[in-house]
């Protein structure tokens, strides 16, 4: 936006200065570029050398200092442990502040949303006046598409209510027989076949889990078994969003320089064109499936994998011919749905599968914890239903305070289309502000002196607020398949703890040659590396587990 600013400054002033330029020795061309390298200097010192320190209205607020001239506090972020160390050091150190001033890339003022009254103003009352920012919403799409994600006002309505029936509890009950199944899968055909007659084995956690849950994906969001597609496509549907997933530190910084410059298309290295043929090819094969079931759905010949219910693209594909007949529009394209399938993808195989790790992680560093939870679910019947499971009080204690300290999202980045005034700060149009689910569930004023401490036992009192806990955000733009990722998580726990008995995290590398951090060895999350930078909060290296029979 600067550089075409300057650039029409510099025609206007070369129109009006005319009779000066004719006496110049300078060329018209070396005068313009002239002019106009001065002026975009001198915006860009305002920017981000003036601006930020002497007439932000935000420059008050408590916030880090120790700022790059030019990077802000992105290099800080870069060379963090984690991706979330820095914001939690701001919180211990301003806990009652509504909001933290972060600054960013070149002078960008970013607020940190902070205190309980300005996560629910900005995902509740104000939750409209945000919008995606084009930055992230330009590294998010690439890897999530457009979809229920990315729209806004009444788009965002609109599409939320169409997409609220097969994510809800009665479309969970009719799912929990797939979930079941595949969890068995899980314990007695992987887990089972690694430690086959051994006394014990070891898996890496975050491959043998994401492997499960694509299949769990598979039959619950595209009503296949991913399996049956090798015969045709080239490269499976787990390699493919893995490596558009995964890139890479090479392929990251190509996503975020694409952000802001369109790069993609004409660089010519390895890990670029790596990317683009993934995201072709998942959306040749995606748009193959969704004509393939409109077809199979018209002429009748389409055979259900999973029971009495819906998957989600059957269930897209019958509303949009529903509204089509009562409306005669069309409410998706083809394009749309593959948007809302990668988004529901995203949520229901890395993030769920992501969680899955910390719990195991969780009940391998503190036993007490695991055996609680095993006698609880020995309560069960052998084949439980969907409301039994649900209403196990630890279980599902066990499974927030996992979410609330290892919560998969680690950013929510949205931007004010319009002035606010929020818990008496004054936020101009066009602010970026950012909700970190972690810094929120550990702030001592919301969590306690101990907030830091993995408790189940926490969550025997409610909540000081419902926006206390964000793993699944809140307000209208809550999560829509909270309760799909909460009822596989479920199953999954129930199958392994009743035959499984976790032992320890390896830490040294080789199967099962690892020393063992176990049994509050360390504070629960302080053995363990994380990831960054990225999207989601994942151990970095891998995770590897050492199990037994119960």
């Amino acid at each position: 936006m600067d550089f075409i600013t300057c650039g029409a400054l510099t025609v206007l002033e070369l129109i009006m200065l005319r009779p000066i330029q004719e006496i110049s020795k300078f060329s018209t061309f070396s005068k313009s570029v002239g002019v106009f390298l001065l002026q975009y200097v001198a915006v860009k010192f305002y920017r981000i050398i003036l601006y930020p320190a002497f007439f932000s209205p935000l420059r008050h607020l408590p916030g880090p200092t120790n700022n790059h001239l030019f990077l802000g506090q992105e290099l800080h972020r870069y060379r963090a442990p984690g991706p979330v160390d820095l914001e939690l050091s701001w919180v211990r150190r301003w806990p009652d502040a509504p909001f933290i001033r972060v600054v960013s890339l070149a002078g960008q003022e970013t607020l940190l949303v902070n205190s309980l009254g300005a996560h629910k103003a900005c995902l509740q009352t104000n939750a409209y006046d945000f919008v995606k920012p084009p930055f992230f919403a330009g590294i998010a799409r690439e890897v999530a598409g457009d979809g229920l994600l990315f729209s806004e006002g009444e788009a965002h309505r609109r599409q939320r209510k169409l997409l609220l029936g097969p994510f809800s509890a009665p479309g969970m009950r009719k799912l929990m027989p797939v979930f079941q199944a595949e969890a068995r899968r899980l314990s007695e055909d992987v887990l089972g076949g690694i430690i086959g007659e051994m006394p014990y084995g070891s898996f890496e956690a975050i491959h043998v889990f994401g492997e499960a849950f694509i299949h769990t994906v598979g039959l619950t969001i595209l009503g296949i078994r991913l399996e049956t597609l090798s015969s045709t496509y080239p490269l499976g549907f787990q390699e493919l969003y893995s490596r558009i997933l995964h890139q890479g530190p090479l392929g990251s910084l190509i996503s975020v320089v694409n952000a802001f410059v369109p790069v993609r298309r004409f660089l010519p290295l390895e890990a670029n064109r790596r990317f683009i043929r993934a995201r072709r090819d998942l959306g040749t094969m995606l748009r193959d499936i969704i004509e393939r079931r409109a077809r199979e759905l018209a002429d009748g010949t389409f055979r259900k994998e999973i029971g009495e219910s819906r998957d989600i693209l059957t269930y897209m594909l019958e509303e949009a011919e529903v509204q089509r007949k009562e409306t005669g529009e069309e409410v998706w394209t083809v394009d749309d749905i593959i948007g809302h399938l990668l988004n529901f993808v995203g949520a229901g195989h890395e993030s769920t599968s992501t969680v899955l790790v910390w719990c195991i992680y969780a009940l391998a560093t503190q036993h007490s914890i695991q055996d609680t939870l095993r006698r609880e679910i020995a309560t069960l019947s052998p084949d439980p239903t969907h409301d039994e499971i649900s209403n196990l009080p630890y279980l599902h204690n066990f499974l927030r305070e996992v979410l609330r300290l290892f919560s998969p999202s680690v950013l929510i980045s949205r931007e004010s289309t319009s002035p606010l005034l929020i818990e008496g700060i004054r936020i101009p149009s066009g602010t970026r502000i950012e909700l970190r689910g972690p810094a929120i569930h550990h702030n001592p004023r919301v969590w306690g002196p101990r907030a830091d401490v993995f408790d189940p036992a926490r969550w025997d009192a409610k909540p000081a607020s419902p926006y206390a806990f964000e793993a699944f955000a809140q307000g209208p733009r809550i999560c829509p398949a909270r309760h799909f990722a909460q009822a596989a998580l479920k199953a999954m726990l129930v199958a392994l703890v009743r035959r499984w008995r976790f032992v320890g995290v390896e830490k040294g590398k080789g199967e099962g040659k690892g020393e063992l951090l176990r049994d509050g060895e360390e504070e629960i999350g302080r053995g363990v590396r994380f990831a960054n930078p990225s999207l989601t909060l994942r151990p970095a290296g891998g995770l590897r587990v050492r199990f037994e029979r119960v």
